[in-house]
C-alpha cells in the first residue's frame, strides 16, 4: 500500500486571543454594511427623537406617561434589531463552516465511491461480480460527484452571503466557549430591565392616572370604562412578567444545556482526533485500507460538525441573553478575553 503524509484537522478547541479579535473585527466591519444593525441604529435614533420631541409638546402627567410608554416599546423593538444582526453574522460564520465540512464529507465520499468502482470494474473483468453490482457502483460515484458539485454551489452561496453581510471575504476561524453562569441575574433584575414590562408598567400608570382625574360629571359608563381599563392594565401587567420570566428560564435552560453539550462534543473531538491519529498511524503502515482511513476522517468531521452545531446554539443564546439586559456583547467578549489572558499568565 502507498503510504503517504496527511495533514491531520486541527482541533477546534482552542481558546485563543486571536479567535475572539476576529469576531470582533466581523462585528465592526459588519456594521457598516448589515441592514439589521442600520435598522438597529435607525431604530434607536428615531425612538429618542420621538421621545424627546413628544416630551416637549406634553401638558399633563399623563402626555408624559404615553411619551415614555412609546419610548419602552421602541427600545425593545430596537432590542430586537440588535438581536437580529447578532444572530444574522453567527448564522453566516456557523453556515460557511457546516458547508465547508459537507465539502470536505463529500469530497471523502467520492474518494470512497472511486475506490469501490475501480474495485468493481477488476472484479467484473475477472468474472466475480456481476454487471449490476459494477453499475450499481458507478450510479454510486455519479451520485457522490453530484453531491460534492452541489456542496460547492451551498458554500458559494454562503460565502456569498457572508460578504455581504460583512464586506468581508472569509477567513476560517473558530469560537472560543466563554462560561456564562457570572452573567445570570436574579428574577428580580430581570423584570427591571425588561422593556416589555416597562411598557406594561407605563400603561398600567395611564390606566390610574384616568381613574384619579376622571370628571365629576363622569356618566357611569365612563367610570365603568377606566375601572375596566385598570384591570386589563394589572392583568398585562402580571402577564407581562410571566412572559418575561418565562424568556429568562429559556434562555438559561439553553445556555445551560448546550453548555454541558460542549463539553461532551470537546471530549468527543478529542476522541475522534485519536482515533483518526491512530487509523493515520496505521495506514501509513500499511494496515488498514485506504477506505478505512477516508470513512474515519468522515467520522472525525461528523463529530466536529455537532460540536459546531451546539456551539453556535450556545453563542446564539448567549448574545440574546446579554442583550435582553442591556449588556454589550463586545464589551463581554474583551472583558473574557481578558480574564482568560490573566489566567493563562497564572
Amino acid at each position: 500500500m502507498k503510504k503517504i503524509l496527511v495533514s491531520v484537522f486541527v482541533t477546534l478547541l482552542v481558546m485563543t486571543t486571536a479567535y475572539s479579535a476576529s469576531l470582533l473585527s466581523i462585528v465592526d466591519a459588519a456594521k457598516t454594511v448589515n441592514s439589521n444593525y442600520k435598522l438597529y441604529e435607525l431604530s434607536m435614533e428615531k425612538t429618542q427623537l420621538d421621545y424627546d420631541k413628544a416630551m416637549i409638546e406634553a401638558t399633563n402627567k399623563k402626555a408624559e406617561l404615553s411619551a415614555k410608554s412609546s419610548k419602552a416599546s421602541g427600545d425593545n423593538s430596537t432590542q430586537n434589531n440588535l438581536s437580529s444582526f447578532y444572530s444574522e453574522i453567527l448564522n453566516d460564520i456557523f453556515d460557511i463552516k457546516s458547508k465547508e465540512i459537507t465539502c470536505q464529507t463529500n469530497e471523502l465520499t467520492v474518494k470512497i465511491a472511486e475506490i469501490d468502482a475501480n474495485d468493481k470494474e477488476n472484479l467484473f473483468k475477472k468474472g466475480l461480480v456481476s454487471e449490476n453490482d459494477l453499475k450499481d457502483a458507478s450510479l454510486t460515484l455519479k451520485e457522490a460527484k453530484s453531491d460534492l458539485e452541489q456542496a460547492k454551489e451551498d458554500l458559494e452561496l454562503s460565502l456569498n452571503n457572508y460578504k455581504k453581510d460583512t464586506s468581508l471575504e472569509w477567513e476560517d476561524m473558530d469560537l472560543f466557549v466563554p462560561e456564562y453562569e457570572a452573567l445570570l441575574i436574579s428574577d428580580d433584575e430581570w423584570l427591571e430591565v425588561s422593556l416589555s414590562v416597562l411598557t406594561s408598567e407605563y400603561s398600567l400608570e395611564q390606566s390610574k392616572y384616568d381613574i384619579q382625574n376622571l370628571s365629576l360629571n363622569s356618566s357611569l359608563y365612563d367610570k365603568k370604562i377606566a375601572d375596566i381599563s385598570l384591570e386589563q392594565s394589572e392583568i398585562d401587567l402580571e402577564l407581562s412578567k410571566e412572559t418575561a420570566l418565562n424568556q429568562k428560564d429559556t434562555y438559561e435552560d439553553g445556555l445551560y444545556y448546550t453548555y454541558k453539550q460542549l463539553q461532551t462534543s470537546i471530549e468527543r473531538v478529542n476522541i475522534a482526533q485519536d482515533e483518526l491519529d491512530d487509523v493515520i498511524e496505521r495506514y501509513n503502515k500499511g494496515l488498514v485500507s485506504e477506505t478505512d482511513f477516508y470513512t474515519q476522517k468522515k467520522q472525525y468531521l461528523s463529530t466536529v460538525s455537532q460540536y459546531d452545531s451546539s456551539l453556535k446554539s450556545y453563542w446564539t443564546t448567549l448574545s440574546s441573553y446579554l442583550i435582553s439586559t442591556n449588556s454589550d456583547v463586545e464589551s463581554f467578549v474583551r472583558e473574557t478575553v481578558k480574564t482568560m489572558e490573566t489566567k493563562e499568565e497564572e
